[in-house]
């Protein structure tokens, strides 16, 4: 697949499930609101976060996709983590003003007006986000796309949430009115945690964190047989964009033209064998066997 279908195949997943969002985000909030409970309406701004963060997928995917300039000679693929380190950042504060609204009900607690309707909108809405969940993640891991991956962890929160807001609206039925703050701030803590589990593999991708083990790339390509020593291996990026640094030893006899062909035969195995691999620069040093 080319890189420009790549971003092509993730921007139209993020426009499909952004029109899910959307549709699940209102039914809550519009229903959550018109019978006053707390749990519904934090999860349909939930949900509304869900579809923050596929707008700005969108966004940065079209960034993303534009090919390398003199400004930025490596690519822009690092604004598809940039949006990823955001929607984290949303999720957090969506986790605050379901909080900080949990709170004020629970000093001014007022009686949700509950019927079959909400059982019926939240069951709904639940099984479009098991959907998109497992689309989502079935295709970010085919296109290795961290925006997708990391968009499906935080609809796949949407799973737990909205599960927990069914047992808030049969524990309201039942007289137990303060579960349903009590579910909204367990709501917020899923949030939060959804947020962690998206912002620590984007940091890694900024900090330029060891994407492959440098043992697997030097066991590798030390089988060659013009390689004596490989050495200084770093490997960075992201796993569908991983560019690899290496030194080889070989013997100082060899001519300039036979070091270029080798050199051009190892990145070329190296980017077969390792997946994710699209970029191998090789640095050669000579040595006497003598």
């Amino acid at each position: 697949m080319t890189y420009d279908n790549y971003y092509t195949n993730v921007k139209k997943v993020l426009i499909f499930i952004l029109i899910l969002n959307l549709i699940v985000a209102f039914s809550k909030i519009f229903y959550g609101c018109l019978t006053n409970v707390s749990s519904m309406i934090a999860d349909g701004i939930h949900s509304l976060g869900d579809s923050s963060s596929n707008i700005v997928g969108i966004f940065a995917i079209y960034i993303s996709s534009k090919p390398p300039d003199d400004t930025h000679p490596y690519g822009h693929e690092k604004f598809e983590t940039l949006a990823s380190i955001f929607i984290s950042l949303l999720l957090f504060s969506m986790s605050f003003k379901i909080i900080t609204s949990s709170y004020n009900k629970l000093l001014n607690p007022t009686l949700p007006n509950i019927n079959i309707y909400n059982f019926v909108i939240m069951i709904l809405t639940l099984m479009i986000n098991f959907f998109v969940s497992d689309y989502e993640l079935k295709k970010g891991k085919e296109l290795k796309s961290e925006i997708l991956i990391s968009d499906s962890i935080h609809t796949k929160s949407d799973i737990y949430v909205s599960i927990s807001v069914l047992i808030s609206l049969f524990t309201i039925k039942m007289g137990f009115i303060i579960l349903d703050i009590v579910i909204s701030f367990i709501i917020s803590i899923l949030i939060i945690k959804a947020s962690f589990e998206i912002l620590i593999p984007a940091i890694k991708v900024l900090c330029d964190g060891a994407m492959i083990d440098p043992t697997y790339i030097h066991d590798f390509v030390t089988k060659f047989d013009e390689v004596l020593y490989c050495h200084d291996i770093r490997t960075h990026g992201k796993e569908n964009r991983i560019r690899v640094d290496l030194t080889i030893v070989v013997d100082k006899h060899l001519t300039l033209e036979q070091t270029h062909i080798l050199s051009h035969y190892i990145e070329d195995k190296v980017i077969t064998e390792f997946n994710g691999v699209k970029e191998v620069i090789i640095h050669i040093e000579p040595y006497n066997r003598n």
